[in-house]
């Protein structure tokens, strides 16, 4: 009994425990971001606590934009590269069970990881997507450009979306021909599509009152990066009804996807799955999707 509780209370600190320090920290833009925005006070990260159900570290009043990195051992790196956007329904960022877990996660895999920073709170904007949206672009881009320094190949980049983030991620991927803020720097000529695209809980992709239609942002073609989506069917934020759609749609355009529902889980469960959450698999999943794209040693 002992010491099973000892292993609680180890689990619980680890948990508990404050995000990680990123190795690299890469701003998005030198001078100003593109676009009209202010913060209504200074940047905050409220760490989670101990009596949260579900342990979530919220960060919000984001001004600068920025990648935080997380590198792999020379004797894991794979070449390949990940963006994450947190999810945070555009009023903060879940940076934790929605960013940094899952950039610890990749990092062990040999993977060379950046969560993306974007511009918060955005939800009072009449397109709240739209800055966050831009950052993610912009943030694919500088991994490309910078992928010879950053030690990965600029043709195995990948993008992640939890939530709001994942609306962003799928808005940003399906809109690289013409980019959705103007050229600001010779960095802005260099591809913002990602190469592989993954997609957990994506908040309302659907159109306003449906459940047959898109977000008219989410522009699906035959150019639109392989795709990985999972979610939970009793999901009260994020239908299934849309990570559905999208799936079907991208088999109408012949993009190569992969669709997962869960019966159980919820909204929000990040890599913090519980007693409760049978999504706690979704990781095992998205790593056979990985190696079969090629992206890991089988």
């Amino acid at each position: 009994m002992k010491t099973a509780l000892a292993l609680l209370a180890l689990l619980t600190a680890a948990v508990h425990a404050e995000i990680p320090k990123p190795d690299r920290v890469l701003k998005l833009w030198d001078g100003k971001p593109p676009g009209e925005f202010t913060v209504p006070g200074p940047e905050t990260l409220t760490p989670s606590k101990p009596t949260d159900k579900l342990p979530i570290a919220r960060l919000t009043n984001i001004a600068e934009p920025r990648l935080e990195f997380y590198f792999p051992t020379a004797e894991k790196k794979n070449g390949a590269a990940v963006v994450i956007v947190p999810g945070g329904g555009f009023g903060m960022l879940a940076s934790e069970h929605e960013g940094s877990d899952l950039a610890l996660w990749f990092r062990e895999r040999g993977f060379a990881v950046a969560v993306l920073q974007h511009r918060c709170p955005t939800n009072k904007l009449a397109k709240p997507w739209e800055l966050p949206a831009w950052d993610t672009q912009r943030a694919i881009s500088i991994v490309r450009a910078k992928a010879a320094d950053l030690g990965v190949q600029p043709d195995r980049i990948g993008l992640f979306g939890f939530s709001a983030g994942g609306q962003v991620s799928l808005i940003a991927a399906t809109n690289d021909d013409a980019r959705l803020y103007p050229a600001a720097d010779a960095t802005d000529k260099v591809s913002c599509r990602p190469d592989f695209l993954m997609l957990c809980y994506a908040w309302h992709i659907l159109a306003n009152n449906s459940l047959t239609e898109l977000k008219p942002e989410i522009r699906i073609t035959a150019k639109t990066p392989p795709t990985f989506l999972t979610q939970a069917y009793d999901d009260p934020a994020s239908l299934a009804e849309g990570s559905t759609l999208a799936f079907l749609t991208l088999r109408k355009a012949k993009v190569s996807a992969e669709l997962h529902i869960y019966s159980t889980g919820g909204h929000g469960f990040g890599m913090r799955a519980n007693e409760t959450q049978a999504p706690g698999d979704f990781p095992g999943r998205l790593e056979l999707w990985l190696k079969t794209r090629g992206l890991m040693a089988k």
